[in-house]
């Protein structure tokens, strides 16, 4: 679902801004997303309650709202977030886009790193050496995309390139750390009262979209005036609306997927979206593929397989026997000289019977 869900993002969302006419403002396209995304998972939360208004926001109050340490994290990571999509724009006044594609594709790396560091997660090296192959494949399919021309290329002395590359190691530093931070506030949920009725799945995002609608607010309201000028919905049309909505169910998937396997799944779901896109929008709007793109599309899939095979993992479960087998050879013991003290103590009583 998130593979499909990222494709149809992908290709929607480039029709969307390809169109004639005025261009949206993707700032209050992100608040709106984050609107809906508030605004289903409370209908999720009136399904679980079947229907009971009164019980649906006695939830929320109490579950949700009254959570004040978890509301204190999704500020945090509604921060990070933030942080991400401002640098992200920044990044292109001082690199081209061949650079910005390349260098992001660390975050699949800084992903890995900070689940290690936070969630104490460990990998073998080959699937190290398959994440380092997922990454190179995602760049290669990403340049060899790139439309040439002086459009597409920032004219920067070294110096001004050498920020802009700091800039992207920055942004694929804060993207790891706000993945493996959301999963590690997703699986480490502590219910706030002894009733703990609906899933951290939802309570999270709850009150991560309760956040951002904030923050996202925040940045309407420093765009006001062009806001009074032309209005909220300038430049829409049904494929913002249809953006809109992908986005809002997609970031509900991810915290899904990261909720119930980890981030580098999602990571690899989201590499394969890229080549399924690059693929339909060769008949959409007419691009063509190089070599390149191929040989990027085999990386890509041969990470995959190499990462999922069960030999290349490491397995905790020996661990666990290691343990158990150690635990169980403490109870023998144990119960081999508990034995051998009632056997003693019966021997000495049956001697004075006989004195």
């Amino acid at each position: 679902m998130l593979v499909l869900q990222n494709t149809a993002l992908s290709i929607v969302s480039k029709y969307s801004r390809a169109t004639t006419g005025p261009k949206y403002r993707p700032g209050f396209v992100v608040l709106l997303v984050e609107i809906l995304k508030f605004v289903l998972c409370c209908l999720v939360l009136l399904e679980f309650k079947h229907g009971n208004v009164k019980a649906s926001i006695h939830t929320l109050q109490i579950e949700v709202f009254a959570d004040k340490k978890g509301l204190s994290k999704m500020i945090v990571l509604a921060f990070l977030y933030a942080l991400q999509n401002m640098f992200a724009l920044v990044a292109y006044d001082y690199v081209d886009v061949a650079t910005y594609q390349i260098v992001y594709q660390l975050k699949i790396i800084t992903t890995a790193m900070f689940m290690s560091v936070l969630l104490h997660r460990h990998f073998s090296i080959v699937q190290w050496y398959a994440m380092l192959a997922l990454m190179a494949g995602v760049a290669i399919c990403s340049y060899s995309r790139l439309p040439s021309g002086s459009n597409h290329t920032v004219e920067a002395s070294s110096s001004k390139r050498f920020v802009g590359i700091c800039i992207m190691i920055g942004l694929a530093i804060n993207s790891g750390l706000a993945a493996a931070y959301f999963e590690r506030v997703m699986k480490a949920h502590k219910p706030v009262t002894t009733q703990q009725t609906l899933d951290p799945l939802w309570t999270r995002n709850l009150q991560l979209s309760a956040v951002s609608v904030g923050v996202a607010a925040l940045d309407l309201v420093r765009n006001m005036g062009e806001v009074w000028t032309h209005g909220f919905f300038y430049g829409f049309h049904p494929a913002v609306f249809a953006v809109i909505f992908l986005q809002a169910v997609g970031g509900l998937t991810i915290a899904a997927v990261v909720r119930y396997s980890d981030n580098i799944v999602k990571n690899f779901g989201t590499s394969f979206s890229l080549i399924f896109s690059c693929v339909i929008s060769n008949y959409m709007f007419d691009q063509t593929t190089t070599l390149s793109f191929y040989f990027g599309v085999l990386m890509v899939v041969s990470s995959v397989f190499v990462y999922g095979d069960s030999r290349f993992a490491i397995k905790p479960v020996a661990k666990k026997q290691c343990q158990s087998t150690t635990e169980d050879y403490a109870q023998e013991v144990a119960i081999d000289t508990k034995s051998s003290q009632i056997m003693h103590a019966g021997g000495r009583h049956f001697v004075g019977e006989n004195v």
